[in-house]
């Protein structure tokens, strides 16, 4: 086995570490899953390696290749456990972060309350220069203002510092000058300098994108360098929230970039492992212990530079996910009024749901102890590696909660899992509906730990015919990680005026200042994979603008790659607003060029044709509570399934990662790389 080509993939989840190894081309990928350690996840990551090394027989200093989806980021600002940071900016803009935009986050509170930005108001400095948006210096940055900054840095006793100051995108050379003297005085000090890490327009977007990579960078910074010593011999690439895979020393630069690390690696796994089943219009369900995850694909993944994380914008370019609190750890409440609640709040890895039996009375009821009390999980199949279930403790939840509502356990149970369904539908509506798809155009590819307990119900729910359930569907997201390719991204605000008739003339491609700062995009992308080794002929590019009508106050990325931009512009917002306006000016806000490697193959064995029926002696009984009463479901091991099994449901699939439930009305089906497919009959009811 040669040794440099193992690729392990280690997914950091809120109540599981997933590791899957490629040992190589037509060989079955190898998998362990263990709880994750949230009080330090390295601890996870690093037996989870040992064990998974240990399973083919190599000793853990040997050389290997590991793509990790980390959490540290996310958990440090959301917990707020992120370090002591300072934000430095121009004078009168101090108070950027507690002003931001107007919007209401919450349309019908009288006395709305903002989240707290995680810089102290006192670390807020302010210094006495100005550029314009033209680049050109009203203010020069004075020796005297930098010299009073770095003293009051020094007071503050700061870990990392924030710099932004207004349109440095255009010109950052006062950045770099107080940069280098902070360097030059505190050079253990960390620091964000956004014309580096974000130079495009918005001066509250680029400065909460800063001071977020501020608040957690010591800590990630810390935690990679405990994870890349205790992998020896190992390389240790991180999976960017963009969908692709960086170097330890490029994330410790930016961390922010690894805001949505472990979700990224699940859409890129889903999106292989449809297409190697002849699908590439999915709709990704990752469902596991804390969250829900969402993502729709239309032939590609899609991607965006709007997204939100602890009450302040991110802009930097993500894999567009819609996240909500709805997972097998949440759990259920009531609210003032009476009616049942599910999440956000979970019990992650430590305690658990109340079936892990580390929950002390008063205990909790979570999803997962839903699903054990009406027959869908079994007490006799472990999940993940060796985690038993405690059925005693999961009806003694539900039926606290039973007893709070008047219901029946059952009943109980039952509304549990549908107030958890109509949260997650709600999600994909956000992604689909909300942005012109219509999901019954797609196909629903399910996975995470808890995903196919509730894919079928969903997707008769959105009105969606095929549900795709990969093969170890509890460890995808590590799958994508194996898959992914590296990437970096590069981005520069230009703020240009195109004329309506030129645009029309297919100007755009060849504008001077486009094609200028392509090219210098394009320098930098080159130092960057020349610099990951990566051979000219395994390179790859996309480019593209974000244009809007002059007037408007957001924009639309439309590639370069794929002809006329100005028409295809002008489709998309016909698609997603209903109008054109041929008539407007266009402007190009900001270039934006990524680049990358070619994605790593990914070994998907087909399995052997079964001829004739399921074996009788591979299918268990199993009672289940479904339309009101107990009813007999067939229960069967993935393992031994077959390409060409099917049967009609109600079934239970128990595998090592997951489980499926195949309910009433709807059939599954195995195809020839052992992917589930799951079916609801085009004569039956399905709700719009």
């Amino acid at each position: 086995m040669d040794k440099r080509a193992l690729r392990i993939g280690v997914d950091t989840g809120g109540t599981f570490t997933d590791l899957v190894l490629n040992p190589g081309e037509g060989m079955p990928l190898i998998a362990h899953k263990l709880l994750s350690t949230p009080d330090d996840p390295a601890r996870a990551v690093l037996q989870g390696l040992n064990a998974i090394l240990q399973k083919i027989g190599e000793a853990g200093g040997d050389d290997f290749t590991v793509v990790h989806g980390s959490t540290v980021a996310t958990n440090a600002l959301l917990e707020g456990k992120g370090a002591r940071a300072a934000f430095v900016t121009t004078k009168g803009f101090e108070d950027t972060l507690l002003i931001g935009r107007q919007n209401r986050l919450e349309l019908y509170a009288l006395e709305p309350v903002r989240p707290e930005p995680p810089i102290a108001r006192e670390a807020a400095l302010g210094v006495d220069e100005r550029v314009l948006h033209d680049g050109s210096v009203l203010k020069p940055l004075q020796q005297d203002d930098i010299e009073g900054i770095t003293r009051r840095v020094r007071e503050l006793g700061v870990d990392s510092v924030a710099i932004s100051f207004l349109h440095s995108y255009a010109n950052g050379e006062h950045e770099r000058m107080l940069a280098r003297a902070l360097k030059d005085a505190l050079p253990e000090l960390h620091l964000t300098v956004s014309h580096e890490l974000l130079p495009e327009f918005r001066e509250y977007e680029r400065a909460a994108t800063c001071v977020i990579n501020a608040v957690v960078a010591p800590p990630m910074v810390g935690y990679l360098k405990r994870l890349d010593s205790g992998i020896g011999g190992g390389r240790l690439r991180i999976m960017a929230s963009a969908g692709g895979s960086l170097p330890v020393d490029v994330v410790n630069r930016a961390p922010v970039s690894t805001i949505l690390s472990g979700p990224a690696g699940g859409v890129v796994g889903a999106l292989a492992v449809s297409q190697a089943a002849g699908a590439d219009r999915i709709i990704t369900f990752d469902m596991g212990g804390t969250s829900t995850d969402v993502s729709l694909c239309d032939g590609d993944i899609s991607r965006t530079t709007e997204s939100e994380i602890g009450g302040l914008p991110l802009r930097l370019p993500m894999i567009d996910i819609h996240t909500v609190g709805a997972g097998g750890g949440s759990v259920a409440w009531l609210d003032e009024g009476g009616a049942l609640r599910v999440g956000p709040q979970s019990m992650g890895a430590d305690p658990g749901p109340a079936c892990y039996g580390r929950q002390n009375e008063p205990f909790s009821a979570t999803v997962t102890d839903a699903h054990l009390v009406l027959g869908h999980l079994s007490a006799k199949h472990a999940l993940g590696n060796d985690l038993t279930l405690d059925a005693d403790a999961a009806r003694s939840a539900v039926q606290r909660t039973a007893d709070a509502t008047g219901l029946t356990l059952e009943e109980t149970a039952l509304g549990i899992l549908r107030v958890a369904e109509a949260t997650m539908a709600r999600a994909i509506r956000r992604i689909s509906v909300e942005r012109g798809y219509d999901p019954r155009d797609f196909s629903l590819v399910s996975f995470g730990g808890a995903g196919g307990l509730h894919a079928a119900r969903l997707a008769e729910h959105l009105g969606i015919a095929t549900v795709l359930v990969p093969r170890e569907p509890g460890l995808l997201s590590a799958v994508g990680m194996l898959r992914a390719a590296p990437l970096h991204t590069f981005s520069q605000g230009v703020m240009l005026r195109v004329p309506p008739e030129e645009a029309r003339k297919g100007a755009l491609l060849r504008h001077y200042a486009i094609r200028q700062t392509l090219d210098e995009l394009q320098a930098k992308a080159d130092d960057a994979l020349r610099s990951e080794g990566i051979p000219e002929d395994e390179r790859v590019y996309s480019r593209s603008l974000d244009v809007r009508y002059a007037g408007q106050s957001y924009e639309l990325t439309i590639p370069l790659d794929d002809g006329d931009p100005a028409k295809a512009f002008a489709m998309r917002h016909q698609r997603l607003y209903g109008y054109t306006a041929p008539e407007k000016p266009l402007e190009i806000v900001t270039v934006r060029l990524q680049a990358g490697g070619t994605e790593q193959p990914l070994s998907l064995p087909r399995l052997p044709e079964r001829r004739g029926a399921i074996p009788v002696e591979l299918v268990e009984t199993a009672s289940i509570w479904a339309d009101g009463k107990e009813t007999m479901c067939a229960r069967l091991h993935r393992d031994e399934l077959l390409f060409g099994d099917s049967l009609d449901g109600p079934v239970i699939i128990d595998e090592y990662s997951a489980t499926t439930l195949v309910p009433h009305g709807w059939c599954f089906e195995v195809n020839a790389l052992g992917q589930l497919l799951l079916r609801k009959p085009q004569d039956s009811e399905v709700y719009p």
